[in-house]
């Protein structure tokens, strides 16, 4: 049985890095344009979509390439060592909610944090609390991650 849930878990973390690498928006010209601009601009009290997307963008991209350093065939060995780096991810999610300040894509950033905050817990209760009983809200919690995603991409790519 022991076997089985480390083995759902580390499919359900393989989903995440694929989710997190696919999903992450692209910056672009436009988004480094206005960037550009408005730092030779006076400040303004909110960020533009355009320059909180490249804020938002460079530090979920940074934060989720972390996922490849979670090594995969040790996961059912150190179950903790996993929840540990995904709760590195969150962190850093949620850091880069903290630094943008438009409200739009300040929504959109800290959906997709909740989202893996809440993954991450359920992870935490199947493979190292051992209560299998949770595993059936992963697939629910997935589909979440990739609506938030998905949500943050077209904001930051329209």
């Amino acid at each position: 049985m022991n076997r089985r849930i480390a083995a759902l878990a580390i499919a359900a973390v393989a989903v995440l890095g694929l989710t997190a690498c696919s999903g992450a928006p692209a910056s672009d010209s436009s988004s480094d344009k206005s960037s550009s601009a408005s730092k030779e601009a006076p400040k303004t009290s909110e960020q533009s979509v355009a320059d909180a997307c490249k804020v938002a963008t460079d530090k979920v991209s940074a934060a989720t390439s972390g996922l490849q350093d979670i090594d995969m065939s040790k996961a059912a060995s150190d179950p903790q060592g996993t929840i540990d780096a995904l709760t590195t991810l969150v962190d850093s999610l949620g850091e880069a909610s903290d630094t943008v300040t438009n409200p739009e894509v300040k929504a959109a950033v800290s959906d997709f944090h909740d989202s893996y905050a809440q993954l991450r817990d359920v992870f935490k209760k199947v493979v190292v609390d051992g209560d299998t009983s949770a595993a059936s809200d992963i697939s629910t919690l997935t589909g979440d991650l990739n609506d938030s995603v998905k949500a943050l991409t077209e904001l930051c790519t329209a």
